[in-house]
């Protein structure tokens, strides 16, 4: 996640830690592709959906989506790691 830039940067000092805006390092190319992709599993995902709706609600739509994007490259380095093709659980329970 740091490597594409989508932690959140930090001041800390002794006991007092902030947390700030996204950290930006690495690719604005590749974040920007992320997001346009969590946009579009919205669609497609209905858990990825009511964790967007439910995040939205507290922060805001663009500070949601960015955390989307984050859960979604997580699933995609498990999956890789893993060897194994992305399912939505709406295909896991049509396949059951």
């Amino acid at each position: 996640f740091s490597f594409v830039g989508l932690t959140p940067s930090e001041w800390s000092t002794g006991d007092d830690h902030r947390k700030g805006p996204i950290s930006r390092q690495g690719s604005a190319r590749l974040r920007r592709i992320l997001v346009e992709a969590a946009w579009m599993s919205l669609r497609k995902d209905a858990e990825l959906r009511k964790s967007f709706e439910k995040l939205a609600r507290r922060t805001g739509k663009k500070k949601a989506i960015v955390a989307i994007a984050r859960r979604l490259l997580g699933r995609a380095r498990a999956l890789f790691s893993k060897g194994e093709l992305y399912k939505s659980q709406r295909a896991l329970k049509r396949a059951a």
